[in-house]
This record gives C-alpha cells, structure tokens and sequence, in this order.
C-alpha cells in the first residue's frame, strides 16, 4: 500500500526555516529505520508552504507504515501527517464502481 506523508519542520513560526538546515542527519535516520520495514520510496520532495516535505512510498503494511510515522514524529523534528495514497487510475476505477 502507498503512503504519502505530509511533514511540517517543528517551528514555533513561520520564519524558522533555518532549522531546516539541520534536518539531513534526522532524514538519514528515518530513512534507515523506514527501509529497514521494508519501505520503498517513490519520492521525496522539499515544498513551499504549509507543509516542508512530501515523502510518498510503500509500505509492506499498515503496521511498518504506523511505525515509520511514529518514528520520524519520535525524532522530535518534524510533525507528521500520512495518508493512505493510490495511483489515479485506481482511483477513478474505484469512483466508477459507485452506485449511481
């Protein structure tokens, strides 16, 4: 199953984005333990906005998912936000199966 978690940096305000600067060795971490679970990411990418990073991979499960967001919350660094996720395709096949 596909996962896509929403990361906000843990700043008391917007303008603290100098502490970004310090999260390459707390992504290191988390991704060692998450592959580690058997995640496989599809990918990563820093935003511009309300949240700073959108990882998307999958999971064997929800269990690994579980702890993968826990652990990068457990980190300290970031607040975490995950969403189940499927291709689109799959999605308008699910939609059209929908009783009219």
């Amino acid at each position: 199953m596909s996962y896509a978690n929403l990361r906000r940096s843990r700043k008391d305000d917007r303008s603290g984005s100098g502490q970004n600067q310090n999260l390459g060795p707390e992504y290191a971490k988390w991704k060692k333990y998450a592959d580690s679970l058997g995640f496989k990411p599809i990918c990563a990418l820093a935003c511009f906005g309300e949240y700073d990073f959108l990882v998307v991979g999958e999971y064997p499960n929800e269990a690994a998912a579980l702890k993968g967001a826990g652990y990068a919350t457990a980190l300290g660094e970031v607040q975490v936000q995950t969403l189940p996720a499927c291709q689109m395709e799959d999605f308008f096949k699910l939609m059209g199966e929908l009783p009219k």
